[in-house]
């Protein structure tokens, strides 16, 4: 796959190369996107666990059942595929809190020096 930005055929190339559901084109992909951006958004920042895949898409072996040596796109981080339930999140940081700073917005490459 090849390019710099997101553009309806580098999504396209992407969902082949890894065999994805594509749910961002199912839901009307970049016209819908469109559309929605030009009514305007809500930035919206949380603090949340996962029960439903652990986040393990984000930082492990995603889906678990796949090989990140052989099955592109599946090696998404160092994190076992064990770690990450709700329920060890939840007992081992009950008072977890977050605190969003510095948050910036304008036109791509404008918002530092």
């Amino acid at each position: 796959m090849t390019g710099n930005s997101i553009t309806t055929a580098f999504c396209d190339a992407q969902k082949a190369a890894f065999g994805d559901k594509y749910q961002f084109k199912d839901k009307g992909g970049m016209a819908n996107m469109a559309k929605a951006l030009s009514a305007g958004m809500v930035l919206v920042m949380s603090l949340w666990d996962d029960h439903n895949s652990n986040m393990l898409w984000l930082d492990s072996t995603f889906p678990t059942d796949k090989n990140p040596d052989t099955d592109a796109g599946t090696g998404r981080g160092e994190c076992d595929v064990t770690s990450g339930a709700p329920a060890d999140v939840e007992s081992q940081h009950p008072d977890a809190t977050v605190i969003y700073s510095n948050i910036k917005f304008g036109t791509l490459n404008s918002t530092f020096g």
